[in-house]
């Protein structure tokens, strides 16, 4: 999807949770729908720092997290400041998707960046070929971003991730550590902070241990089965 082309069409489209829409000589992004009463308009300038943290408070730390606060527009006056605004909620995306569509995406894999790893991280590249699998299925089913680091397939007008984020790469980390001496499941426990996982409880950790157990969590989100890299991909 060309976004700028869109823009200057005017034409509606989405990009991750938010929907982007004209009226007038205004482009209005609109976040999540949330309840029956009308979005609350938010200024540009404060985007930004509205998007740190969900309905609950939390911070959100992966910035494609679908954890998207709703209930909120903005309207924007120029072309720049919508392309502002979008960067603003999804950093970099704007770049990745031009740069995916030239086919000049950098694309690394996880066993490069987790070869990188030094210090307390550097136990994240022991973590075997099926908790990787788990870990991406986990984590990047919650991302709008799709992760052509391992070879997934990109949607149209979807978000390419080029290189495993330093989320991930916490996840790796803990649970080559539960691999070593597994936990005890635990119930997931709402409002915990999301990238937390050496807290039980915690529902990105519960799901994965559940998925190592072969006992998935019922309604959590994953990747498609076929958009997961094979064993090669992974090991490098």
């Amino acid at each position: 999807m060309n976004i700028e082309a869109a823009i200057a069409a005017r034409n509606e489209f989405r990009i991750g949770e938010v929907a982007i829409r004209f009226e007038g000589p205004l482009g209005i992004i609109s976040g999540p729908r949330m309840g029956s009463t009308g979005p609350a308009r938010v200024a540009s300038d404060d985007l930004r720092e509205l998007v740190r943290t969900d309905d609950h408070g939390r911070y959100r730390p992966l910035p494609g997290a679908r954890t998207m606060p709703g209930g909120w527009e903005v309207r924007c006056h120029s072309a720049d400041e919508l392309l502002d605004a979008i960067d603003a909620i999804y950093p970099l995306a704007l770049r990745h998707i031009g740069q995916h569509e030239r086919g000049e995406l950098r694309v690394i894999p996880l066993d490069e960046v987790l070869r990188r790893q030094s210090g307390r991280y550097a136990v994240a590249a022991s973590l075997g070929v099926e908790g990787r699998k788990a870990a991406c299925n986990t984590l990047c089913g919650r991302c709008v971003r799709t992760p052509v680091w391992c070879e997934a397939a990109l949607p149209p007008g979807g978000i390419p991730c080029p290189e495993p984020c330093s989320v991930l790469v916490s996840l790796c980390r803990e649970a080559a550590l539960w691999d070593t001496s597994p936990p005890a499941p635990s119930a997931p426990v709402a409002g915990l902070p999301f990238a937390r996982f050496d807290i039980p409880g915690n529902e990105v950790r519960e799901t994965y241990l559940a998925d190592r157990a072969g006992a998935p969590l019922a309604g959590s989100p994953s990747l498609n089965a076929t958009a997961l890299p094979g064993d090669d991909a992974l090991v490098g």
